[in-house]
C-alpha cells in the first residue's frame, strides 16, 4: 500500500463484521483500522482486545434515530426521541474518548434519508442532524456541541461519564 500510495493515511475497509484474523491482516496495510459500530456505547472491554493490534481504530459509522418527529424508520439503533438521540450521542462519543484505541468517530449522516426512501435501496431513516428541509434536530446539536467542547478533558482525564 505504501508503495503505490506514500505520504497517504490509509484507513484500511471499514469493518462492520470482522473476524480478529481479518483484522490482524488489515492492520499490517491499515494506518488506521475502521470499523462501522452501531451500539449505545462503545464497550471498553468488548474492544480491550485492540491494544494487542498496536493501531489506531476509529468508528466510520455510527447513528441513532427516533420517531417523534414524522419518520417512519429510526435507523439501526433506536433512541425514544430527539432528547435521547442528544443523549446517547454524548454517551457514545465520551465512550469513544475515553477509550486508548480510538482516534475518533464519524456519525452517518449529516442530513435525514428522505420519507420516501433513498434511490437504490429505499432506505429511509431519521439519522441526520438536520431534516430533509434543513432543520437542525435542536436536541442533538445541542449534545454534539456539549460533548465535543469536553472531548479533549475527557480523553485526558478520568471524567465521569454522562
Amino acid at each position: 500500500m505504501k508503495a503505490n500510495a506514500p505520504n497517504q493515511l490509509y484507513l484500511g475497509c471499514r469493518f462492520s463484521g470482522y473476524t480478529r484474523i481479518a483484522v490482524e491482516a488489515c492492520a499490517k496495510f491499515a494506518d488506521v483500522i475502521s470499523f462501522n459500530i452501531y451500539r449505545t456505547t462503545v464497550d471498553p472491554e468488548a474492544w480491550k482486545w485492540l491494544e494487542e493490534i498496536d493501531k489506531p481504530a476509529m468508528i466510520g459509522e455510527f447513528h441513532f434515530g427516533a420517531l417523534d418527529r414524522g419518520m417512519f424508520h429510526p435507523g439501526l439503533v433506536e433512541a425514544p426521541n430527539q432528547a435521547g438521540r442528544g443523549e446517547f450521542y454524548e454517551r457514545y462519543v465520551w465512550s469513544v474518548a475515553k477509550h486508548p484505541n480510538f482516534v475518533g468517530c464519524h456519525w452517518f449522516q449529516y442530513i435525514d434519508e428522505p420519507i420516501t426512501g433513498r434511490t437504490h435501496d429505499g432506505e429511509n431513516y431519521n439519522i441526520g442532524f438536520v431534516d430533509v428541509t434543513d432543520t437542525p434536530y435542536r436536541e442533538l446539536v445541542h449534545s454534539a456541541q456539549k460533548v465535543h467542547s469536553e472531548v479533549y478533558n475527557i480523553r485526558s482525564s478520568e471524567s465521569a461519564q454522562p
